[in-house]
């Protein structure tokens, strides 16, 4: 399995900042990797929605398939899904911190039974892509009004 977790602290109420980051149809504006994203079904935080992203790695593209399967309104969001043969599970938390607000990342991805001899090397390859997707957010947080 690949996995990361992440976190980061930002000066703003968790009620903003889960407003800027738990849509997955607004990962292109702060997650660096994603060229493209958006709700395809369902209504914005409601579970079931369904949302298509464009993942770029270096020269590829990927398209990511997800559906929003759990949310605790200004909490966390899940979201399920796959790209290409690989099923990954995305958590975003926002807890209080001080004045401002923590926010939690997890990714666990499942590669295809084919590509699992190169697990380790495919999670190594992921870990700076996941914490570009963290940096992203902390930059995109600090420049809205709300952040």
């Amino acid at each position: 399995m690949i996995t990361f977790a992440g976190q980061l602290e930002v000066a703003a109420p968790p009620a903003a900042v889960f407003r800027l980051l738990a849509d997955m149809a607004d990962l292109h504006r702060w997650n660096p990797n994603v060229r493209d994203s958006q709700r395809i079904s369902g209504d914005r935080l409601e579970p079931g929605s369904r949302y298509e992203s464009t993942i770029a790695r270096g020269p590829l593209r990927f398209t990511a398939r997800s559906e929003l399967v759990a949310v605790e309104q200004g909490r966390s969001v899940r979201y399920e899904g796959t790209i290409g043969g690989f099923w990954s599970v995305d958590t975003l938390t926002f807890e209080p911190w001080g004045e401002g607000t923590r926010v939690g990342f997890r990714n666990e991805t499942r590669t295809p039974a084919w590509l699992r001899p190169l697990t380790p090397v495919l999670n190594a390859v992921f870990q700076p892509q996941a914490r570009r997707a963290v940096e992203g957010a902390r930059r995109y947080v600090a420049s809205t009004k709300d952040g």
